[in-house]
């Protein structure tokens, strides 16, 4: 990122103290609440930043996250889990059955493979627990902790795994033929090569490299990536006759999870939420923080044993990692290294409904719905989850005037919103006392421009020493430019 993407110089808009004219007002370019309001309090809704050339007219955009357009339904739901690792196939869990959606040129066709239940691991916390699917050759096997079954990509109904689970089974994942299954018992177990349904008693194994409760396993860089509270370690497949996992040297990484439910493959790398409400992701072998400390503020109120999902996708050119608890959501954005929020109520108060996710259909992402059976397909162009206008608001960087109280004549905001035939429309507020409380309350019209995209501009905003900024849009929304006209005679 340029530094055109960051708040540095702010304040120097107000610097000419008693000159006029029309000054920009840079955009945040990521949610960050610090403890005192007086310091900084971005905040963006459905809305993230994005970096333009240089040769653009302006050096960075608000972008709308996708809207949610209904594509299937599968059940009752919710959408607990979904994998697209083979192609033309995604598996998806919806409430307590198993389906398989089949993508071929005759067009979508959707199997009900059978009933699965819900995770129950006797011993096990909630929060340590979620279905998982694995994906190999022949077959498919989904894991809904105790249990796991299996199905082959042709067949019609899932078979219950069993007989020498050593405790019950609480993850899955697939590497060079095998599944591996982590369990209750703190052991992890394989089956036969290439058979799913085949198993020895004596194919099973103790991580022992971290002082861990082992609560997942994933499958990255052909190796088992075992996650626990104190840490993760790393085994690869020795091709060993009596068991063919070993050890990885050097696969230790002392940065554990909370959850299980916070971890998400994705950018070649893990990412997760520790007890210390850090964000983490590797980096070859290493962990590295990716959280602010403002994430780190949200995660805390929020309570990381309170989260929900997290799962990654990737939608033109940007790879998102997010994050869903009850009542937030937290997106973090690997091609900028920045947060914004997402939401699906009408305020922007509550979590954004998509659960989980695979890889595009075209050129959209699928999602799987936290609220009923529904899977969405992600269109960047549409501002709405499933017939119902999405809100995207920005929180601006606090203007400063020193110690001289300026005057706001003229607010100009430029942005592409609705379509030309049904134009949206902004709501403007504005804060004096660090985002407090809220005035304004002025609902704003666009007029087109000659260039035609849309202007909204108000006047006779007031005098003030600190100003917050805070618009709000319904819809397809993306925001160019923020221009005012700001007075601060001397000795104001």
């Amino acid at each position: 990122m340029s530094d055109a993407l960051t708040t540095t110089g702010l304040n120097q808009l107000l610097a000419s103290v008693g000159k006029s004219g029309m000054r920009r007002i840079p955009f945040p370019v990521e949610s960050y609440v610090h403890p005192s309001t007086a310091l900084v309090s971005t905040h963006l809704v459905n809305l993230f930043a994005e970096q333009e050339p240089s040769a653009a007219r302006t050096s960075e955009a608000l972008i709308s996250s996708p809207g949610l357009y209904l594509w299937e339904t599968l059940g009752a739901g919710p959408v607990l889990a979904m994998n697209d690792d083979l192609p033309g196939f995604i598996y998806v869990v919806s409430g307590t059955e198993f389906y398989r959606i089949s993508l071929g040129l005759s067009g979508v066709t959707v199997a009900d493979l059978g009933p699965v239940g819900s995770p129950a691991a006797p011993g096990i916390a909630a929060y340590q627990q979620m279905p998982t699917i694995a994906v190999g050759v022949n077959a498919v096997v989904v894991c809904i902790p105790p249990n796991a079954f299996t199905v082959t990509h042709g067949g019609t109904a899932v078979v219950q795994l069993g007989g020498t689970f050593p405790g019950g089974a609480t993850s899955v994942a697939y590497v060079d033929g095998y599944f591996a299954f982590t369990s209750t018992v703190q052991q992890f177990f394989i089956c036969g090569l290439m058979d799913p349904t085949a198993f020895d008693a004596l194919d099973f194994a103790t991580p022992t490299q971290t002082p861990d409760f082992m609560n997942g396993v994933f499958s990255m860089y052909d190796q088992l990536w075992f996650t626990g509270y104190s840490g993760h370690e790393v085994w690869y497949d020795s091709g060993d006759v009596d068991f063919p996992f070993r050890p990885f040297p050097g696969g230790v990484i002392s940065y554990g999870n909370a959850s299980i439910r916070s971890v998400a493959k994705l950018d070649n790398s893990l990412f997760w939420i520790g007890s210390d409400d850090i964000v983490y992701r590797t980096n070859g072998y290493q962990a590295i923080r990716i959280s602010t400390h403002g994430v780190e503020t949200a995660i805390a109120a929020a309570g990381v044993y309170t989260l929900v999902s997290a799962f990654g996708y990737s939608q033109n050119g940007h790879v998102f990692y997010v994050v869903n608890f009850p009542s937030l959501t937290l997106v973090y954005d690997c091609a900028t290294k920045l947060w914004h929020n997402r939401s699906s109520s009408t305020d922007g108060a509550a979590r954004w409904r998509a659960n989980c996710a695979s890889s595009k259909v075209g050129d959209e992402p699928v999602f799987g719905d936290v609220l009923s059976g529904q899977i969405f397909l992600g269109y960047l162009g549409l501002g709405e989850e499933a017939g119902t206008n999405v809100i995207r608001q920005v929180v601006m960087p606090p203007l400063w005037a020193g110690t001289n109280r300026a005057f706001m004549n003229r607010l100009e905001v430029e942005m592409d919103t609705g379509s030309p035939r049904i134009p949206a429309s902004v709501f403007l507020e504005w804060s004096d006392d660090g985002g407090t409380t809220w005035k304004g309350g002025r609902t704003l019209a666009l007029d087109s421009v000659p260039d035609g995209h849309w202007r909204v501009c108000t006047t006779r905003l007031g005098s003030f020493r600190q100003r917050i900024l805070r618009l709000t849009a319904q819809g397809q929304a993306t925001f160019y430019a923020v221009d005012a006209d700001i007075t601060a005679p001397a000795g104001g």
